[in-house]
C-alpha cells in the first residue's frame, strides 16, 4: 500500500489502470490498494475526474509529526510571529486539500479587534488570498483539479468569471502576493504568499488577516511585500532540509 501511495503522489490524479502500470500489479490488485489508501483517508477522489485519485492533506499533518526540524508548521512559526509583530494582524499558514484552501496553523492579531478563523478551517481556492496564492503558482496541468465549475459567487466581489480569475493569478504570479477583500466573507480581507522550497510545487501557503475596515488604503503593498518576505524565508528553510 506505501509502494501505491507514493506512485499517488509522484504523479496525481492516478487511475487504477496507470497504478497497475507503475506497479506492475493486476487492475483489481490495484484498485483494492486504492481503496484501502482512501479508507484510511490518504487519498480521495479527484473532483473533476471521479475515477482517478489525489493526495489529502493527512500527508501534511503526518509529516509536521515527524519532528521539529521537519514539521512545516514548526518551521514556518517563527516566520509568522515576527509577522504578526511587524503587522499586528493574524498571521494564517494553508494547504490546498481539493477545491478548498485549510488553514493549519495562526498566530493570533495583536489587535483588540480581530477575525476568528479556526485552525481546520476551509474556504474555496479561489476566493481566499490563501487559495489564489497556491492557484497562480500550480503546474498548468493541475489547476484545473483545484477550481469548480461555474464558479460560486459568495459575497459581491467574489470572481465568478474563469477568465478574470486566471487574469488576476498572472498578476498574482508577477506581483509575488496575492490578495482578496471580502471574496469569501465581506468583512475580511487577506494578504498571502505562497511557500514553495522546490520550483512550480507549492507546498502552502502564508497570509495575514484582517477586519476589512483594517485593509490599507494604499492598496496593501508594503503588507505584501512583507508577507512575501515571510514566505520565502520559510521556502528557504524548508529547502533546507
Amino acid at each position: 500500500m506505501l509502494r501505491a501511495l507514493e506512485a499517488v503522489a509522484s504523479a496525481q490524479p492516478m487511475g487504477v489502470s496507470e497504478l497497475s502500470r507503475r506497479l506492475d500489479i493486476s487492475k483489481p490488485a490495484a484498485q483494492r490498494a486504492l481503496l484501502a489508501l482512501a479508507e484510511t483517508g490518504w487519498i480521495r477522489r479527484s473532483e473533476h475526474q471521479p475515477g482517478r485519485w489525489v493526495l489529502t492533506v493527512k500527508v501534511l499533518e503526518v509529516a509536521n509529526q515527524l519532528g521539529g526540524e521537519l514539521g512545516l508548521r514548526d518551521l514556518a512559526r517563527p516566520a509568522m510571529l515576527e509577522l504578526v509583530r511587524a503587522t499586528g494582524e493574524a498571521a494564517h499558514l494553508s494547504v490546498l486539500d481539493g477545491l478548498d484552501v485549510v488553514t493549519i496553523d495562526e498566530v493570533e492579531s495583536t489587535e483588540v479587534v480581530r477575525i476568528h478563523w479556526s485552525i481546520g478551517t476551509r474556504g474555496r481556492a479561489y476566493a481566499t488570498a490563501n487559495g489564489k496564492a497556491l492557484l497562480a503558482n500550480l503546474p498548468a496541468s493541475q489547476l484545473s483539479q483545484h477550481i469548480p465549475d461555474p464558479l460560486e459567487a459568495f459575497t459581491d466581489t467574489t470572481i465568478t468569471e474563469i477568465e478574470q480569475l486566471h487574469r488576476e493569478l498572472a498578476e498574482i504570479r508577477r506581483r509575488g502576493y496575492s490578495v482578496q477583500r471580502g471574496e469569501l466573507r465581506p468583512d475580511v480581507a487577506s494578504i498571502a504568499a505562497c511557500i514553495f522550497p522546490v520550483p512550480d510545487h507549492p507546498l502552502a501557503s502564508l497570509s495575514i488577516f484582517m477586519p476589512i475596515q483594517r485593509y490599507p488604503a494604499d492598496g496593501g503593498e508594503k503588507l505584501g511585500r512583507l508577507v512575501a518576505e515571510a514566505a520565502a524565508k520559510i521556502s528557504v528553510g524548508l529547502a533546507g532540509i
